[in-house]
C-alpha cells in the first residue's frame, strides 16, 4: 500500500528537481567569454551551488523512492554524511535522509 506521505514527499522533490534542473541548463548556455571576471565567477559559484542542491535532492528522492517500493536500497554506506564543499569559503555536510529499510 502507498504511503501518501511518502508519495507527497517524492513529488515534491521530483518538481524541485525539475526546477533546478531547468536552472542548470539556463546557467550552463550562458558563455562564461562574454562575462566580466566577477560576473563567471558568480555564475560558476552559482552552478557549483545549485550542483550540491541538485545531488541533495536527488538523495532525497532517491530514499522516497525506496520507501513506496518503486527503487532499490542502496548498500548502508551510501546513505551517510555527505560533504560539500559548493565554494572556497563554504564547507557542509549534509545528512540524507534514510529510507525505512535501513533506519536501524
Amino acid at each position: 500500500m502507498l504511503d501518501l506521505e511518502d508519495l507527497d514527499r517524492l513529488k515534491r522533490q521530483l518538481q524541485s528537481l525539475t526546477r533546478m534542473r531547468k536552472q542548470q541548463i539556463k546557467l550552463s548556455e550562458k558563455s562564461l567569454q562574454d562575462m566580466s571576471p566577477k560576473q563567471a565567477q558568480k555564475a560558476s559559484a552559482d552552478q557549483s551551488w545549485l550542483g550540491m542542491e541538485i545531488d541533495k535532492a536527488m538523495r532525497e528522492a532517491h530514499a522516497a523512492a525506496v520507501d513506496l517500493g518503486i527503487a532499490d536500497a542502496r548498500g548502508a554506506d551510501s546513505y551517510g554524511p555527505v560533504e560539500y564543499r559548493p565554494s572556497a569559503f563554504h564547507h557542509y555536510r549534509h545528512q540524507p535522509t534514510k529510507p525505512r529499510c535501513r533506519a536501524a
